[in-house]
């Protein structure tokens, strides 16, 4: 990007930002209020012409100038990279999820058109004016419908002869009898193993474009086998976008979530007024981003090609998203969120969250703030020993300078909870998406085991008992058919009445058959009610997944003679481990190498806090999540964030709850199980060791105490080391400087309470370090200042610096309030001369008034 400058209402902003940067509304609020207080320091320095204040404005004003351009060049950059990253990550999951759900479907339509019941139709089917046919007819609607009911994905199942002539089909309301000859040669010819197209098909006449998975009916599972007919399932399309879109899409920004088709057409969008089904859009794939114009307005858009489903990509579509220019790079509402300052110092440490460049202003800022603060308060000291009748006016003048200054720097640090806010809501919407995919994926376990137990040569295999270890290759071969469709099984098995194993689709088990499998699951599947009754095994390790643990899908197999007799199970055994994981790391964001994020990762457990799934090799799957009880206590379908502290760093956790998938784990459904998902997002290292706020940075108090001056007065210069409130008399004070100005003694022991020396008006006045002696321990980085203290004005000699965190107040005190301590003892040594309750910021500190004499004798002259 290039360097070039051009001016935005009065702020140097690269020319590249310039067509946005109107358009973010963080920027355009911080430059209007930093813009505010730029008009604020020309009027102080008006006003400081009147007083005594002894301060360059003109410079405090040019240091924010600067600070706030490069501040918005860089918030502006930031934005856009997140907003736009945001973006390629919803239309990449998009396509995506919508490719893994097509995958399951050509599973579908390949089993299916296996189906002996819909060979058996064809076969003995004459026409609708034959009887006999017609109870065919009614019979094989039936199971249709039961399919449907299963796979409720579909809303129309169509069955033609070779001829394209309509056989049977699950929605009897439509008339179509005929199918394009074309459309069933294009099936029968195909080399493929199924057929997915999108277009206008004429035997579903009502809509413009529907999707259709097809395939042909062969006499036999022997690929050269005489072809039968045409098996078409209709799959809900739109109705499947409605809930991708839903749990995708930021309604606030008013954002249209697309899948666009390989000429740049929308078949689905998220908002069909916004952006209409058909219209023609460009196709983004190179650029991060692009602004677009549509319908007369500007939209900033990014398009992806989907990255495959176990090696199925489907049509050659893409997920598209675009943003009105004006919504896309709205604020984050705060939501009143109280973070603590230890927290934003961790996330401004981590340059995943804040780059360097944006850190090296909040440091600038720092030290403008701190040489601000410097200076004001020296400006109060110098007044104290002024008897001025400008000191009153001096004094607010110099307030109002400092509050100023604080109001500059709050901005700063109200971007820093803004972006701890939307690192909350990405680990929020990540586990609800996540989540969402587990249920997507497990509604379809659920539905395969209950289908494949209607398989008529099951049915009729277990009815004969007698002849049935003859079956038992004949069954296994059908099942590892089944299997080499439905990838996502270990394996799938057969077992009779007694629990024993007729056969299995993976031959590495085969040693598995004669046994008798005594699990709890097992008694529960050959105890089910009806073909729509399903059970799951707990998520437990089992021989049956190399004793790992995992979950399998059972349900009954019924009699053929009698439905209500049940002869026998059928088990899926889902392998969980590379599924599991596979819907965790394609949930999470990747880098530009399309690498994980460092520090983000995901889990699934359960309620009892048991892992069932991670991306983080330190926790184990059957190992357990411990953290705070709340996470795991949340309602179905609901979500919650929270800093924490985890494995010494701070993370922000999102976690959301199982909710199902259509009738998969809802009132109708048997099953309960519920499961969590949690985002894992690292804020930054807890112990940080070179802090860029401090504390006391967030607010000033510089400010007089009890302006009002009588005879019986005393004016304290108050400050704080680590959290002891201390102070000395104003008119001890020289005055503050800052702590780089240290000629540190580099051969002096680092125990040592002398530190250095510094120079004041041609003298070198020793430096101490007295935070042992006011029992206080604090870090070195967290002394900034230095105060050099005199208690004999008329002898040099007489001076010592102290070292100090932080510069408060100078408070106005009556003398009779200051209670003095003959021998108060703090540490080992006698530092402390008296106390005094000070009320600052509404409430009453009491500070610890130094003897410096004291500190002077007892330390300093002990060095000679």
């Amino acid at each position: 990007m290039s360097q070039k400058l051009i001016d935005y209402k009065g702020i140097s902003v690269k020319k590249e930002l310039y067509p946005i940067i109107k358009h973010i509304e963080d920027v355009d609020k911080y430059r209007e209020e930093l813009g505010r207080l730029s008009s604020s320091w020309d009027i102080f320095a008006l006003l400081g012409q009147l007083g005594d204040i002894n301060i360059d404005i003109g410079k405090t004003k040019e240091n924010f100038l600067n600070l706030t351009s490069t501040l918005l060049n860089h918030l502006s950059e930031q934005t856009i990279k997140k907003v736009t990253t945001e973006m390629k990550f919803k239309s990449q999951v998009a396509i995506d999820i919508v490719i893994r759900n097509l995958f399951e479907r050509t599973a579908d339509i390949g089993f299916l058109s296996t189906d002996d019941d819909i060979r058996k139709f064809i076969k003995f089917y004459v026409s609708d004016y034959d009887e006999e046919s017609l109870e065919y007819k009614k019979e094989i609607q039936k199971r249709f419908k039961e399919y449907v009911a299963k796979y409720s994905v579909y809303f129309d199942i169509v069955l033609a002869n070779t001829n394209g002539k309509v056989l049977a089909r699950l929605n009897d309301d439509i008339k179509s009898d005929k199918i394009e000859k074309s459309f069933i040669q294009e099936v029968l010819n195909t080399s493929n193993e199924y057929v997915e197209t999108y277009k206008y098909h004429d035997f579903i006449p009502q809509y413009k474009k529907t999707l259709v998975y097809s395939y042909k009916v062969r006499k036999t599972n022997n690929p050269n086998s005489e072809n039968l007919g045409v098996l078409s399932l209709c799959f809900r399309f739109t109705d499947e976008m409605k809930g991708i879109f839903k749990n995708l899409i930021d309604t606030k920004n008013k954002e249209a979530l697309m899948i666009l088709d390989e000429d740049g057409k929308v078949i689905a969008s998220s908002n069909k007024a916004h952006i209409p089904l058909g219209s023609k859009l460009a196709i983004i794939l190179d650029d991060d981003y692009k602004i677009v114009s549509f319908a007369g307005r500007d939209y900033i858009a990014k398009t992806c090609k989907t990255n495959g489903y176990q090696g199925f990509n489907g049509l050659k579509w893409y997920g598209h998203i675009m943003i009105p220019l004006e919504h896309a790079f709205l604020s984050d509402e705060l939501n009143s969120l109280d973070i603590e300052q230890n927290i934003i110092e961790s996330m401004m440490n981590n340059e995943q969250h804040f780059s360097s460049d944006l850190k090296d202003v909040f440091l600038k800022s720092k030290i403008i703030q701190d040489n601000l603060s410097r200076v004001i308060w020296n400006g109060n000291i110098a007044q104290s020993k002024l008897n001025s009748s400008n000191r009153g006016f001096s004094k607010s003048l110099l307030n109002e300078i400092g509050l100023t200054g604080t109001k500059a720097n709050s901005s700063l640090e109200n971007l820093n909870e803004t972006i701890i806010t939307s690192i909350l809501k990405d680990s929020e919407f990540l586990s609800s998406l996540a989540i969402d995919i587990m249920d997507r994926n497990l509604y379809e376990r659920a539905n395969d085991c209950r289908w494949w137990a209607l398989t008529s040569y099951f049915r009729e295999a277990l009815d004969d008992m007698n002849s049935l270890a003859h079956k038992q290759e004949e069954i296994s071969a059908v099942l590892k058919y089944i299997n080499d469709l439905y990838t996502v099984y270990s394996n799938i098995l057969i077992y009779d009445r007694d629990g024993k194993v007729i056969a299995v689709s993976n031959k590495k088990d085969d040693y598995l058959i004669g046994k008798i499998l005594s699990q709890e699951w097992v008694h529960k599947s050959l105890s089910l009610k009806d073909t729509s009754k399903y059970c799951v095994s707990k998520f437990e390790k089992t021989n049956l997944y190399s004793n790992e643990s995992t979950y399998i899908y059972c349900s009954a197999i019924r009699s053929i003679k009698n439905e209500k007799q049940i002869t026998g199970g059928i088990a899926v055994v889902f392998d969980s481990t590379p599924e599991f994981s596979a819907m965790l790391n394609e949930t999470l964001p990747k880098d530009s190498n399309q690498e994980k994020i460092k520090g983000t990762f995901a889990l699934f457990t359960n309620r009892s806090k048991r892992i069932i799934s991670s991306t983080n090799d330190e926790f184990a799957v059957d190992g357990f999540l411990d953290i705070n009880d709340k996470f795991f206590e949340i309602e179905n379908a609901h979500k919650y964030s929270e800093i924490i502290e985890f494995n010494n760093k701070y993370y922000a956790v999102g976690v959301r709850c199982s909710m199902g998938y259509r009738e998969y784990k809802s009132r109708v459904d048997d099953y309960v199980n519920d499961i969590l998902c949690f985002v894992f997002i690292e804020i930054g290292d807890i112990n940080i060791s070179n802090k860029i706020l401090s504390k006391e940075n967030r607010k000033f108090s510089n400010q007089i105490v009890n302006e009002e001056f009588f005879d019986d007065s005393i004016e304290l210069a108050t400050f704080n080391i680590g959290n002891r409130f201390l102070a000395v008399d104003a008119k001890n004070v020289l005055e503050s400087i800052g702590i780089d100005e240290l000629e540190e003694s580099i051969d002096m022991d680092k125990k040592n309470h002398f530190k250095g020396m510094v120079l004041y008006k041609e003298k070198l006045i020793s430096v101490l370090d007295i935070r042992d002696f006011v029992n206080e321990e604090i870090n070195d980085n967290q002394l900034s200042n230095i105060i050099l203290l005199e208690y004999d004005k008329d002898n040099l000699e007489h001076c010592i610096g102290i070292m100090v965190s932080s510069l408060e107040n100078i408070a106005l005190v009556k003398k009779n309030s200051i209670q003095h301590i003959q021998n108060h003892f703090l540490g080992t040594g006698t530092l402390v001369e008296s106390l005094v309750d000070i009320n600052q910021d509404n409430e009453s500190k009491v500070a610890m008034i130094l003897d410096i004499k004291k500190i002077d004798v007892n330390l300093t002259q002990k060095i000679g």
